[in-house]
């Protein structure tokens, strides 16, 4: 079933699910609410806006590379860090978000991994895309079967004996 299709640049910067979300790109998600056009994490808003999206639970989705570091944490999300490692050029922290939420993973340069002390984590996506539970769930309608004309029926030849 095809749920999206467009260019590869399109469907990375414009994904219509969480699962091509998912598909084109590794990303973290987090169940977030919506509140006068403010996105909240847990208790506090994180210093994301979503205007035109109306009131209630929905989901974030960001990509590692696509965050920034903030100092403190005044409308910004934090995390413990639970591992680090290196891939490739750049260094990806596991961040434990506390409150039985999923670790989330961050993407830093190798000089910016180094600087500073990483116990703790506070950061804020630059690039994000929120989904609704019902946008989770809908699946494209699959296209009806091709009718297939069959043939008569036939018999096999037999050769030798």
């Amino acid at each position: 079933m095809i749920e999206q299709v467009g260019t590869p640049d399109e469907i990375y910067d414009h994904p219509v699910s969480p699962f091509v979300y998912g598909f084109i790109g590794q990303s973290n998600c987090l169940n977030v609410t919506l509140q006068n056009g403010e996105i909240w994490f847990e208790d506090r808003p994180i210093g994301l806006r979503a205007p035109s999206e109306p009131d209630g639970p929905a989901k974030l989705h960001f990509r590692p590379h696509d965050i920034e570091l903030v100092d403190g944490c005044g409308g910004c999300l934090a995390g413990l860090v639970a591992a680090s490692r290196r891939v490739a050029g750049t260094r990806h922290l596991e961040l434990d978000l506390g409150r039985n939420h999923p670790h989330v993973e961050i993407e830093l340069s190798p000089e910016r991994a180094a600087a500073g002390d990483h116990s703790r984590i506070a950061f804020r996506p630059t690039k994000w895309k929120i989904f609704r539970e019902e946008q989770a769930n809908a699946a494209p309608t699959p296209e009806p079967p091709a009718e297939v004309e069959t043939a008569e029926p036939f018999e096999l030849a037999r050769t030798g004996s």
